[in-house]
Protein backbone atom coordinates (compact mmCIF):
# COMPACT_ATOMS: atom_id res chain seq x y z
CA UNK A 1 0.00 0.00 0.00
CA UNK A 2 2.97 2.26 0.52
CA UNK A 3 3.46 2.24 -3.10
CA UNK A 4 0.08 3.17 -4.25
CA UNK A 5 0.26 5.82 -1.85
CA UNK A 6 3.53 7.83 -3.29
CA UNK A 7 1.82 7.11 -6.45
CA UNK A 8 -1.12 8.89 -5.52
CA UNK A 9 1.10 11.57 -4.40
CA UNK A 10 2.79 11.50 -8.21
CA UNK A 11 -0.20 11.45 -9.84
CA UNK A 12 -1.98 14.40 -8.25
CA UNK A 13 1.38 16.62 -9.14
CA UNK A 14 1.40 15.11 -12.84
CA UNK A 15 -2.11 15.83 -13.17
CA UNK A 16 -2.37 19.27 -11.79
CA UNK A 17 0.43 20.21 -13.69
CA UNK A 18 -0.63 18.70 -17.28
CA UNK A 19 -4.50 18.41 -17.15
CA UNK A 20 -4.25 14.53 -16.73
CA UNK A 21 -2.17 11.65 -15.90
CA UNK A 22 -3.35 10.99 -12.64
CA UNK A 23 -5.07 7.40 -13.46
CA UNK A 24 -1.74 6.97 -15.35
CA UNK A 25 0.53 6.62 -12.32
CA UNK A 26 -1.63 5.26 -9.73
CA UNK A 27 -3.77 2.55 -11.49
CA UNK A 28 -0.61 0.09 -11.68
CA UNK A 29 -0.24 0.62 -8.07
CA UNK A 30 -3.98 0.24 -7.37
CA UNK A 31 -4.58 -2.87 -9.41
CA UNK A 32 -1.86 -4.65 -7.78
CA UNK A 33 -3.52 -4.36 -4.33
CA UNK A 34 -7.11 -3.94 -4.82
CA UNK A 35 -9.25 -6.50 -7.21
CA UNK A 36 -10.34 -4.32 -10.68
CA UNK A 37 -13.49 -3.13 -9.39
CA UNK A 38 -12.45 -1.72 -6.00
CA UNK A 39 -8.91 0.10 -7.83
CA UNK A 40 -11.34 1.51 -10.83
CA UNK A 41 -14.16 2.90 -7.86
CA UNK A 42 -11.13 4.40 -5.74
CA UNK A 43 -9.27 5.66 -8.94
CA UNK A 44 -12.74 7.60 -10.20
CA UNK A 45 -12.99 8.72 -6.58
CA UNK A 46 -9.97 10.07 -5.88
CA UNK A 47 -10.32 11.80 -9.47
CA UNK A 48 -12.92 13.63 -9.12
CA UNK A 49 -11.68 15.28 -6.00
CA UNK A 50 -8.58 16.22 -7.74
CA UNK A 51 -10.83 17.25 -10.87
CA UNK A 52 -12.78 19.73 -8.09
CA UNK A 53 -9.48 21.23 -6.65
CA UNK A 54 -8.36 22.54 -10.62
CA UNK A 55 -11.49 24.09 -11.17
CA UNK A 56 -11.76 25.76 -7.96
CA UNK A 57 -8.82 27.80 -9.35
CA UNK A 58 -10.84 29.56 -12.20
CA UNK A 59 -13.70 29.31 -14.64
CA UNK A 60 -11.90 28.45 -17.85
CA UNK A 61 -13.69 25.74 -18.72
CA UNK A 62 -15.16 25.66 -22.45
CA UNK A 63 -18.97 23.98 -21.95
CA UNK A 64 -19.92 24.28 -25.36
CA UNK A 65 -16.91 21.93 -26.38
CA UNK A 66 -17.72 19.51 -23.08
CA UNK A 67 -21.73 18.90 -23.96
CA UNK A 68 -21.65 17.38 -27.21
CA UNK A 69 -18.59 14.52 -25.93
CA UNK A 70 -20.55 14.26 -22.67
CA UNK A 71 -23.93 13.31 -24.24
CA UNK A 72 -21.65 10.99 -26.63
CA UNK A 73 -19.76 9.36 -23.63
CA UNK A 74 -23.15 7.73 -21.72
CA UNK A 75 -23.37 4.22 -24.09
CA UNK A 76 -19.50 4.88 -23.65
CA UNK A 77 -19.77 4.69 -19.76
CA UNK A 78 -22.79 1.34 -20.24
CA UNK A 79 -20.09 -0.50 -22.34
CA UNK A 80 -17.05 0.24 -20.30
CA UNK A 81 -18.69 -1.25 -16.97
CA UNK A 82 -20.03 -4.71 -19.28
CA UNK A 83 -16.37 -4.53 -20.47
CA UNK A 84 -14.96 -4.71 -16.80
CA UNK A 85 -17.45 -7.78 -16.32
CA UNK A 86 -16.48 -9.70 -19.40
CA UNK A 87 -13.05 -9.08 -20.04
CA UNK A 88 -9.30 -9.94 -18.41
CA UNK A 89 -7.96 -6.87 -17.36
CA UNK A 90 -4.74 -7.59 -19.15
CA UNK A 91 -6.65 -7.60 -22.83
CA UNK A 92 -8.07 -4.54 -21.93
CA UNK A 93 -4.79 -2.85 -21.19
CA UNK A 94 -3.12 -3.96 -24.30
CA UNK A 95 -5.84 -3.11 -26.51
CA UNK A 96 -6.05 0.37 -25.19
CA UNK A 97 -2.55 0.50 -24.78
CA UNK A 98 -2.11 0.38 -28.61
CA UNK A 99 -4.75 2.47 -29.74
CA UNK A 100 -3.61 5.30 -27.40
CA UNK A 101 0.30 5.22 -28.80
CA UNK A 102 -0.93 5.12 -32.46
CA UNK A 103 -3.67 8.06 -32.07
CA UNK A 104 -0.95 9.99 -30.09
CA UNK A 105 1.64 9.22 -32.61
CA UNK A 106 -0.40 10.66 -35.35
CA UNK A 107 -1.23 13.41 -33.21
CA UNK A 108 2.58 14.36 -33.33
CA UNK A 109 3.03 14.12 -36.82
CA UNK A 110 -0.13 15.92 -37.88
CA UNK A 111 -0.38 18.56 -35.31
CA UNK A 112 -2.64 20.54 -37.48
CA UNK A 113 -5.18 17.54 -37.71
CA UNK A 114 -8.68 16.99 -35.48
CA UNK A 115 -7.15 13.54 -34.43
CA UNK A 116 -10.79 12.71 -32.76
CA UNK A 117 -14.14 14.64 -33.11
CA UNK A 118 -16.35 14.79 -29.49
CA UNK A 119 -18.43 12.08 -30.26
CA UNK A 120 -15.74 9.62 -30.62
CA UNK A 121 -13.92 10.69 -27.88
CA UNK A 122 -16.71 10.35 -25.39
CA UNK A 123 -17.57 7.36 -26.35
CA UNK A 124 -14.04 5.81 -25.93
CA UNK A 125 -13.29 8.13 -22.59
CA UNK A 126 -17.00 6.46 -21.49
CA UNK A 127 -15.68 3.15 -21.83
CA UNK A 128 -12.63 3.52 -20.01
CA UNK A 129 -13.84 5.60 -17.62
CA UNK A 130 -15.63 2.63 -16.30
CA UNK A 131 -13.17 -0.08 -17.34
CA UNK A 132 -9.42 0.39 -16.38
CA UNK A 133 -10.27 3.87 -15.37
CA UNK A 134 -7.93 5.78 -17.97
CA UNK A 135 -9.53 7.70 -20.04
CA UNK A 136 -7.68 11.22 -20.57
CA UNK A 137 -5.75 10.03 -23.96
CA UNK A 138 -9.28 10.33 -25.90
CA UNK A 139 -10.19 13.50 -24.26
CA UNK A 140 -6.48 14.99 -24.76
CA UNK A 141 -6.30 14.28 -28.25
CA UNK A 142 -9.82 15.34 -29.11
CA UNK A 143 -8.87 18.76 -27.06
CA UNK A 144 -5.24 19.44 -28.46
CA UNK A 145 -7.26 19.20 -31.81
CA UNK A 146 -9.29 22.18 -30.53
CA UNK A 147 -6.02 24.57 -30.70
CA UNK A 148 -7.56 25.98 -26.87
CA UNK A 149 -5.42 28.04 -24.43
CA UNK A 150 -3.51 25.88 -21.63
CA UNK A 151 -5.59 27.40 -19.02
CA UNK A 152 -8.74 26.38 -20.98
CA UNK A 153 -7.58 23.06 -21.75
CA UNK A 154 -6.94 22.01 -18.17
CA UNK A 155 -10.01 23.27 -16.79
CA UNK A 156 -11.94 21.77 -19.46
CA UNK A 157 -10.52 18.34 -18.88
CA UNK A 158 -10.97 18.58 -15.57
CA UNK A 159 -14.57 19.18 -15.87
CA UNK A 160 -14.83 16.37 -18.08
CA UNK A 161 -13.34 14.32 -15.92
CA UNK A 162 -15.03 15.38 -12.90
CA UNK A 163 -18.43 14.42 -14.90
CA UNK A 164 -16.89 10.87 -16.21
CA UNK A 165 -15.64 9.64 -12.80
CA UNK A 166 -18.89 10.69 -10.74
CA UNK A 167 -21.47 9.25 -12.88
CA UNK A 168 -18.41 5.91 -14.03
CA UNK A 169 -17.99 5.61 -10.11
CA UNK A 170 -22.30 5.46 -9.69
CA UNK A 171 -22.77 2.85 -12.10
CA UNK A 172 -20.46 0.83 -10.75
CA UNK A 173 -21.29 1.01 -7.04
CA UNK A 174 -24.90 0.82 -8.36
CA UNK A 175 -23.99 -2.31 -10.20
CA UNK A 176 -21.54 -4.19 -7.90
CA UNK A 177 -22.78 -2.75 -4.64
CA UNK A 178 -20.87 -0.82 -1.82
CA UNK A 179 -18.52 -3.33 -1.94
CA UNK A 180 -16.82 -1.76 -5.01
CA UNK A 181 -15.71 0.43 -2.53
CA UNK A 182 -12.38 0.50 0.14
CA UNK A 183 -12.97 3.33 2.32
CA UNK A 184 -10.18 2.46 4.31
CA UNK A 185 -7.72 2.68 1.01
CA UNK A 186 -9.60 5.83 -0.35
CA UNK A 187 -9.19 7.89 3.17
CA UNK A 188 -4.95 7.90 2.65
CA UNK A 189 -4.81 8.05 -0.90
CA UNK A 190 -6.78 11.06 -0.77
CA UNK A 191 -4.62 13.07 1.70
CA UNK A 192 -1.79 12.11 -0.73
CA UNK A 193 -3.98 13.61 -3.38
CA UNK A 194 -4.22 16.68 -1.86
CA UNK A 195 -0.45 17.12 -1.05
CA UNK A 196 0.28 16.55 -4.60
CA UNK A 197 -2.37 18.68 -6.22
CA UNK A 198 -0.76 21.94 -4.56
CA UNK A 199 2.63 20.72 -6.14
CA UNK A 200 1.72 20.06 -9.32
CA UNK A 201 -0.25 23.51 -9.11
CA UNK A 202 2.64 25.52 -9.14
CA UNK A 203 4.16 23.24 -12.05
CA UNK A 204 1.48 24.02 -14.38
CA UNK A 205 2.05 27.98 -13.55
CA UNK A 206 5.53 27.41 -14.88
CA UNK A 207 4.98 25.78 -17.42
CA UNK A 208 4.73 28.16 -20.86
CA UNK A 209 2.35 27.30 -23.51
CA UNK A 210 5.24 26.35 -26.10
CA UNK A 211 6.14 23.44 -23.96
CA UNK A 212 2.32 23.06 -22.41
CA UNK A 213 0.99 20.56 -25.27
CA UNK A 214 4.73 18.69 -26.49
CA UNK A 215 4.45 17.75 -22.63
CA UNK A 216 1.07 16.23 -22.64
CA UNK A 217 1.31 13.90 -26.04
CA UNK A 218 3.99 12.71 -24.51
CA UNK A 219 2.49 11.53 -21.53
CA UNK A 220 -0.50 10.15 -23.73
CA UNK A 221 2.38 8.25 -25.22
CA UNK A 222 3.85 7.15 -22.06
CA UNK A 223 0.18 6.24 -20.94
CA UNK A 224 -0.50 3.83 -23.64
CA UNK A 225 3.10 2.01 -23.30
CA UNK A 226 2.19 1.73 -19.57
CA UNK A 227 -1.47 0.16 -20.29
CA UNK A 228 0.64 -2.68 -22.95
CA UNK A 229 3.19 -3.63 -20.27
CA UNK A 230 0.71 -4.23 -17.66
CA UNK A 231 -1.00 -6.46 -20.02
CA UNK A 232 1.83 -8.14 -20.81
CA UNK A 233 4.05 -8.83 -17.94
Amino acid sequence: MALALLAALAGAVVQAATGFGFALVLSPALFAVLDPAEAVTALLVLGAALSVLVLLEGHEVRPRLLAPMLVAALPGLALGALLLSLLSKEALQVGVGVAVVAAALWQLWHRAARTLPASVAGVLSGALTTSISINGPPLVLWLEGEGIRPAEFRATLAAAFLALDVVGAALIVSTRGSAAVDLEAVGPLLACVLGGYWVGALAFRRLDSERFFPVVLALVVCTGIASVLAGVL
